[in-house]
């Protein structure tokens, strides 16, 4: 037959239940920040080459901009 469990054991085992929820807890919240991480590299990853072509674009109209400033100071 089981020994009956006393106050002690009791409170132990439900502190010891408490921890493990806890660490629980802890574990599942890391693993919510880790998907919000990824999620925003995945939308910046996809963002990327947009960015680099308005980038590209900006550039070009700076060297045609500079190339017609270049015209006019020297040109006819």
């Amino acid at each position: 037959m089981a020994d009956p469990v006393t106050m002690d054991e009791a409170q132990e085992r439900e502190a010891r239940i408490e921890r493990m929820l806890a660490e629980t807890r802890k574990f599942v919240e890391e693993g919510l920040k880790l998907q919000a991480e990824a999620r925003k590299l995945n939308r910046e990853a996809s963002i990327a080459p947009w960015q680099a072509t308005f980038a590209g674009f900006g550039a070009g109209a700076a060297i045609v901009g500079a190339l017609v400033a270049v015209l006019k100071v020297f040109g006819p």
